[in-house]
């Protein structure tokens, strides 16, 4: 697009769009920024989710790069009147929205021989996020996920592929609000239930 291999992506399922400029200004910086509003099921209920955030991607190698970004996000919990809620989750659903602004610093070192659908190749991610610019999170997060893909039969497209990670949180303050907390979740367990391992409510 305009000759610089702009990327849009558009989702009406989940209300995302998305747009990044592989070339900002000119050079070799990648930016971007992302908008996304969900209505997610959970056990208790519902949440309506908003998550928008603006990046920038500095590539250090043909291998090595390094992300900053800020994020908005604001969840609003409402619970089903069929439904037993847990005591975890009563302090949650109470009408407000729940709002976090969030910086982080990622680095990432890639081998993969395509980043949307990889065959081959090895990606470590390591990550720093800190909420507490105003909002109701107050955290340090610290991350690290690996990745590795191996194909196993050209014939059958039959792909091998390993994940492994690890995170530790710290709260700023006394309390560390539940939605901050890590979560198993469908990018690493697909076809499972958001924030858990049972089946997926549709």
């Amino acid at each position: 697009w305009r000759g610089y291999k702009q990327s849009i992506a558009l989702s009406l399922i989940n209300k995302a769009y998305s747009f990044e400029n592989p070339y900002f200004l000119g050079s070799r910086i990648a930016a971007g920024f992302d908008l996304g509003q969900s209505n997610l099921t959970e056990s208790f209920g519902n949440v309506d989710k908003q998550l928008h955030s603006a990046h920038v991607t500095l590539p250090i190698t043909e291998t090595i790069s390094a992300t900053s970004s800020y994020s908005y996000r604001s969840l609003q919990y409402q619970s089903a009147p069929e439904k037993k809620v847990s005591s975890v989750y009563k302090s949650l659903i109470n009408g407000e929205k729940f709002i976090t602004h969030s910086i982080s610093q990622h680095f990432v070192y890639s081998t993969l021989d395509n980043q949307i659908m990889p065959r081959e190749g090895l990606m470590i991610v390591s990550s720093y996020d800190y909420g507490g610019f105003g909002g109701d999170s107050r955290y340090h997060r610290i991350g690290c996920k690996g990745s590795l893909f191996h194909l196993l039969s050209d014939n059958l497209d039959i792909i091998g592929s390993l994940k492994i990670g690890y995170g530790y949180i710290i709260p700023t303050n006394k309390y560390l609000q539940i939605f901050d907390q890590f979560s198993i979740d469908t990018d690493d367990l697909r076809g499972f239930a958001d924030k858990g391992i049972g089946p997926r409510v549709d």
